[in-house]
């Protein structure tokens, strides 16, 4: 096992979860268990359905806590990794202890709104430390961080409003607006209906997607025409594609009532779509050392 494929498997199995857990919210299972970190005050309770899927996320969280503990001390082990590494590293430690609170959090404060939105988001950050853990392993010897590039705002821009969207999400989620307009892409009929009560939150998550996209298509036709790094342009293409997509997702959610499956893989290729586009900034604000020397 090397060191970047143990973080290529890392950041598959942190992306898996950010399936799991909006399927444990979708199922209802996230009061399954009313303590924490037991369960009806046991490791292992008698299960049902929903414990199932609420217990299971906790085992699953914990091994892949165990993992980030392990790629830290990997890192730290070595002078020449720790200097390339060591501050994604003990991000993705400090996110990882955040995420632990978060999700006890969760539980004790009985799903409140914006400790589960902040559980979905420190989730996202945790998978972009090890993700950047994972891009550094290849690019670190022969390349170096450089600001000063072509179209930086946007891609932070880009970046920013994607993470927001998320965001954004989550609080449709939490606050149980998923099907507040029954109806796609109006709302009862209307473009623009009165913002209030969950309306609010169903809308201003659709509004805002309009933002997303046209800030996602629009990075990836500059990128297409202007910039030459191949590993840019691919991933705003793939990011591209899959905020098309998102659209699709969505309709979909509202249209059939949101079906269990279609609200995890709504989550998940939202997800997606900030990690491509993370992953071309990443590249983007790479440069090669013959060309800073």
């Amino acid at each position: 096992m090397t060191l970047k494929r143990f973080y290529t498997i890392l950041s598959a199995l942190i992306l898996i979860n950010l399936l799991y857990g909006p399927l444990v919210r979708a199922t209802d299972s996230g009061l399954a268990c009313p303590d924490w970190p037991l369960c009806h005050g046991k490791f292992v309770p008698e299960f049902t359905f929903q414990i199932f899927m609420e217990v299971g996320h906790r085992y699953y969280s914990g091994i892949l806590g165990i993992l980030v503990g392990i790629g830290f001390v990997w890192i730290l082990l070595n002078k020449e990794t720790r200097n390339q590494l060591g501050i994604p590293a003990t991000l993705s430690l400090i996110f990882l202890i955040s995420q632990v609170i978060l999700g006890g959090l969760t539980v004790t404060k009985l799903l409140h709104p914006t400790t589960v939105n902040l559980h979905l988001l420190n989730a996202v950050l945790l998978l972009s430390a090890c993700l950047t853990v994972r891009l550094l392993i290849t690019e670190a010897p022969y390349s170096k961080f450089e600001w000063n590039r072509p179209g930086k705002y946007f891609f932070v821009f880009t970046i920013l409003v994607v993470l927001y969207q998320l965001f954004l999400g989550g609080k449709v989620s939490s606050h149980y607006a998923g099907l507040a307009c029954p109806d796609f892409p109006t709302c009862y009929g209307e473009w623009f209906p009165k913002m209030e009560g969950t309306i609010r939150f169903q809308m201003e998550h659709r509004l805002f997607g309009y933002l997303v996209t046209l800030s996602v298509l629009s990075l990836s036709a500059y990128g297409i025409l202007y910039l030459k790094n191949t590993n840019v342009k691919k991933s705003l293409k793939i990011a591209a594609y899959l905020v098309s997509f998102q659209i699709l997702l969505g309709a979909m959610n509202v249209l059939y009532h949101l079906p269990k499956l279609i609200t995890g893989l709504h989550t998940l290729n939202g997800v997606l779509v900030f990690m491509f586009c993370f992953i071309a900034a990443f590249y983007h604000f790479r440069s090669e050392e013959k060309e800073v020397l």
